[in-house]
């Protein structure tokens, strides 16, 4: 097997996970509070990542060189991260992960402001299909009712969070490794979720909602493991279009495990949003913009 197939296989296995987190949480969330399945989902990928990082490189690469990026890209990435579970807990998991594929489009405009890149007419394609999706869906879950309605608006609002935390990653990236910022966001995340055990709302989770919690914890850990892995082996402007295979994973997680399946207007939705971040990864005139980690 080339390398370059390698990277591809741990990429799509990277996209599966990430939808695998989403099946997860959908379903620890029936009976178990969001601040508990954040914690858990953290301190179960907290430990999976330090031992693989101490397994695969020096244990000071695991390390931050710089403290204060990591604290405010962790503080975001809470708010991010609870936002996207909420969309995970309320909407069907097809839609749910296809709001939060709109982040790599919400990051070109960021990264025009701060990265001073240029506007370009792929961009107003982009912004334009992936904004005619976001209604499609909207439009769905207000008609769905309140519950699902405030899932996707929290969907949405992950998406934009997702695409400012992505433009700081990668000026971070110029002096922290991808490991220590993902280890970072587990330690962060696990320290602030713990508090909401003080509310005493936290249940003890048993049958499917105890390895539903586990699963969690397990395909985070393993979609950044994944990534890592395929980035060391292929290009990521090779790499990025096959996250959005995660969208064949949702249909089938949805299908299979919640026997659910989006309607037309559901299906169109997530094929426009789909179609707008590839458009932004495919364009070959800037850099790739790499679709971001499970939350």
């Amino acid at each position: 097997m080339t390398s370059d197939l390698a990277g591809k296989l741990f990429r799509i296995a990277a996209a599966a996970a990430t939808v695998g987190l989403a099946a997860c949480v959908h379903a620890a969330a029936e009976t178990v509070p969001l601040g508990q399945i954040m914690a858990m989902r953290a301190g179960i990928s907290m430990l999976l990542i330090l031992a693989y990082g101490l397994a695969t490189v020096p244990a000071r690469t695991l390390l931050p060189r710089r403290w204060r990026p990591h604290l405010a890209r962790g503080a975001l990435a809470c708010v991010a991260m609870t936002l996207t579970y909420i969309a995970f807990a309320r909407l069907p998991v097809t839609q749910a992960q296809t709001l939060i594929y709109l982040a790599p489009v919400l990051v070109v405009p960021f990264a025009i402001w701060r990265l001073g890149e240029r506007f370009r007419v792929s961009t107003a394609i982009a912004l334009a299909l992936g904004c005619s999706g976001v209604a499609l869906i909207l439009g769905l879950t207000f008609e769905a009712g309140r519950y699902a309605f405030v899932g996707a608006v929290a969907g949405l609002g992950a998406a934009i969070l997702i695409a400012v935390i992505q433009v700081a990653i990668r000026a971070m990236t110029a002096t922290e490794s991808t490991l220590s910022i993902a280890l970072s966001f587990t330690v962060i995340v696990l320290g602030v979720m713990s508090f909401t055990a003080l509310a005493g709302n936290w249940v003890l989770p048993q049958g499917v909602a105890l390895w539903a919690l586990v699963g969690a914890g397990v395909f985070g850990a393993l979609n950044l493991v994944c990534l890592a892995e395929a980035l060391a082996r292929a290009p990521a402007a090779t790499l990025a279009p096959l996250d959005y295979t995660g969208l064949v994973w949702a249909l089938l997680a949805d299908w299979l495990l919640f026997s659910q399946v989006p309607g037309p207007l559901g299906v169109l939705g997530s094929i426009l949003i789909t179609a707008a971040a590839l458009v932004v990864v495919l364009r070959r005139a800037r850099p790739v913009v790499v679709p971001p980690a499970a939350p």
